[in-house]
């Protein structure tokens, strides 16, 4: 099973403190669930990471305002602060949704030559894609008083250069290789332990998060059905299925007794 949860570990760079955001914002499901110190060590121990830098990363979010913690005894408790809540809810749907959104329309907007790319570069809003330094692809219609040339986009192919404007080569091939790992992992029978279960749903899902979040909203509306991304979506959704959400209360009591963070 260690084997499983490394072959997902490698599909790309993890960095803890990020990996822990995962963790905390898929298992903090209330503002009053905590994650126990010995809990999050286990789960991260068995991605290969030791308690020095978990350490480390828990003094930066605690620094950053994402979490808080609370002292029972010798136990210290984690509990996402109310701004690493809203930041977490803020993606919640892109990371969890089943299905890419359908019934968004998407714009091309073209500037006028005398308008300078730059004034056109940031004026667009966040989800938009450059296609040249004064047209792009954009999620919402631009206010009409600008002088733009605003064209509704729904095509049925894109030529190679755009789609990669879109989505570019690494993040779509990171895609594949997160696609085709979970689907190894898939095929083998599932771990006996809540633990190795549990670690190994945080790891896909914090690959999926970290890609997904990289990815422009613009990419499920304008490429083919079963672009790199989509494929990676069916996958990750199978696996969250086959490996849900644990009881805290049993992961907890599997996990052992609190050490010190």
């Amino acid at each position: 099973m260690q084997t499983d949860i490394q072959r997902i570990a490698e599909c790309g760079p993890i960095r803890v403190w990020s990996l822990v955001v995962t963790i905390m914002g898929d298992l903090c499901q209330s503002p009053d669930t905590c994650i126990p110190g010995k809990t999050l060590g286990d789960l991260v121990g068995r991605l290969g990471i030791t308690n020095q830098a978990l350490r480390v990363a828990l003094h930066r979010l605690r620094r950053d305002g994402w979490i808080q913690t609370v002292r029972e005894g010798r136990t210290s408790n984690y509990f996402l602060s109310d701004r690493g809540r809203e930041l977490t809810l803020a993606v919640r749907d892109q990371i969890y949704h089943p299905a890419p959104p359908t019934d968004t329309t998407v714009w091309l907007v073209m500037a006028p030559q005398t308008m300078p790319a730059n004034d056109f570069s940031e004026n667009l809003p966040d989800e938009s894609v450059a296609l040249s330094p004064r047209v792009a692809l954009i999620a919402e219609k631009p206010d009409p008083s600008e002088d733009y040339l605003i064209l509704p986009f729904a095509p049925h192919t894109l030529p190679q250069w755009a789609a990669l404007a879109v989505a570019p080569e690494e993040l779509q091939r990171e895609f594949s290789d997160l696609r085709d790992a979970v689907a190894l992992v898939l095929d083998r029978p599932d771990p006996a332990s809540l633990t190795d279960r549990t670690a190994l749903r945080l790891v896909i899902l914090h690959h999926w998060r970290r890609l997904v979040l990289r990815q422009s909203g613009l990419a499920d509306l304008v490429l083919p059905a079963d672009w790199p991304g989509t494929l990676a979506r069916d996958s990750v959704q199978a696996a969250l299925k086959r490996y849900p959400r644990p009881d805290p209360e049993a992961l907890n009591r599997e996990c052992g007794q609190e050490t010190r963070f």
